[in-house]
């Protein structure tokens, strides 16, 4: 869909950003003859709008929420097992010995880092614009929507890169906030420096975007309150958080009752759909493919399985009907895959058009009830519980509550991309509280090109 709409003109400017995509390129020193001047190229409105898209476009990279992104974390969580043909890269990830040498991390890393080059090239463009025909405030919702999503891509790689449970921690991530030349190197920040940064941008943000717009397709108020309630539960902001998941909370959206719960896979943009990036036939996903694949898919043919243990999980809490989207039934699954399954969040093996889901209106019931903390947040966590099926519970102590939530997070969010980095900001993994893995690997390693292309002023995470 995105694809199909792109220019010849707008396809070629952004492709060729690609040489000075990477916090630095000094293996490359050399111009493309067919680089385009963003002087020149930003002259109109169509332009502006040619580049917008081309941003939402390079989101949909496989290796960002094309696939991988919200994937690789499941099997370092317990979620997942790996299964595909013997791919060492894949088989790490399985493992939980994931090498800085790895293409998924690679790919991601610099995935992530193509967002943000276009996020950039489209914010500097946009003031060279001076055409008097170009709507002042919809020059003004592009660079909202430019700078959120140039905040969600520095979230995301602090996430997996940055020691994002410490605001002390000099681990941060580089911050790439301008177009960079050939040899440009920017050394990472830290984590308080990566927190404000991105909720600078979140917060500019939330101010130039149009206040009325609500096309879950793409960023728009509720987006950036979501956002900016994510990234301040992470940063440990619980009032802050607290607003603004109230903000959507209150902006419109509702639950779907427990038996229509699983149409928020099977249709496209419910209710609860607060941002999710769409795909059609003919521009797919990877989702399917890495998932399911087709109904007597051999363990060759799906990268992430859905783990016995996660079936276990869902077995000891009969009603919820998220335990529906586990299928590790043997009648459904060939022998090569069992005892494990697989997910039923991603089918659609016709189309393989399954969107990826960014923000949901149940995580931010469950950021207000962490935000809020026992016995406060009490109502919101059993809004959800009960929505999905299940009694109302009261755990009875804070740190009782603060476990239920981290189990009512993988019922809701599994195969999502967030139970990994719950975990993290919780110190489960740290202290070995869930998983039985070093510490050091509650965070991805920077990739071995980087640090190698930066002649290594970009450090590695400790332990790598």
């Amino acid at each position: 869909m995105i694809m199909r709409i792109f220019s010849l003109k707008s396809i070629i400017a952004f492709l060729l950003t690609l040489p000075v995509l990477t916090t630095s390129c000094n293996f490359l020193e050399l111009e493309s003859p067919n680089d385009i001047n963003a002087d020149t190229y930003f002259t109109n409105a169509g332009d502006a709008e040619d580049a917008l898209i081309g941003v939402y476009s390079s989101m949909q990279a496989p290796s960002y929420y094309g696939g991988n992104y919200l994937l690789v974390g499941e099997p370092l969580c317990g979620n997942s097992i790996t299964g595909g043909f013997d791919n060492i890269n894949i088989d790490e990830f399985g493992i939980q010995a994931v090498t800085p040498s790895n293409i998924i991390v690679e790919e991601m890393w610099y995935g992530i880092y193509n967002v943000i080059a276009n996020t950039n090239r489209l914010i500097e463009g946009l003031e060279k614009i001076s055409d008097p025909a170009f709507d002042p405030d919809r020059k003004s919702e592009i660079a909202g929507q430019a700078r959120a999503i140039r905040a969600l891509a520095h979230f995301d790689l602090l996430r997996f890169f940055g020691e994002h449970w410490d605001s002390s921690s000099a681990f941060g991530i580089p911050i790439v906030d301008q177009v960079q030349k050939i040899g440009d190197v920017r050394a990472r920040s830290t984590v308080s420096e990566s927190y404000t940064f991105i909720l600078d941008e979140l917060n500019a943000a939330l101010n130039l975007v149009n206040q009325d717009e609500r096309d879950p397709a793409f960023v728009n108020v509720a987006t950036i309150h979501g956002l900016l309630a994510r990234v301040y539960l992470y940063s440990k902001n619980y009032a802050e958080a607290e607003t603004h998941a109230t903000a959507v909370i209150d902006d419109g959206y509702s639950l779907l009752n427990a038996s229509e719960y699983t149409t928020i896979f099977t249709g496209r943009q419910t209710s609860e759909s607060v941002f999710e990036l769409a795909f059609d036939s003919q521009n797919r996903s990877r989702y399917n493919g890495l998932t399911y694949s087709r109904p007597d898919a051999l363990n060759t043919e799906v990268n992430f399985l859905a783990s016995e243990a996660l079936g276990e999980f869902f077995a000891a809490q009969p009603g919820d009907v998220r335990g529906e989207l586990v299928d590790i039934n043997p009648d459904n699954n060939d022998t090569s895959i069992q005892p494990n399954g697989r997910t039923q969040k991603y089918r659609g093996e016709a189309t393989e058009d399954n969107p990826a889901y960014i923000i949901r209106l149940a995580e931010m019931y469950l950021i207000r009830a962490e935000a809020l903390g026992y016995p406060a947040g009490l109502s919101d966590f059993n809004t959800i519980h009960t929505q999905r099926g299940l009694t109302a519970v009261d755990p009875g102590a804070s740190a009782a509550f603060l476990v239920a939530l981290l189990d009512e997070r993988k019922a809701e969010f599994n195969f999502e991309g967030h139970y990994f980095f719950d975990l993290a900001r919780a110190e489960e993994i740290k202290s070995g509280g869930i998983l039985d893995i070093d510490a050091f690997r509650a965070i991805l390693p920077i990739p071995l090109r980087e640090l190698t292309a930066t002649k290594d002023e970009v450090i590695q995470n400790p332990g790598y």
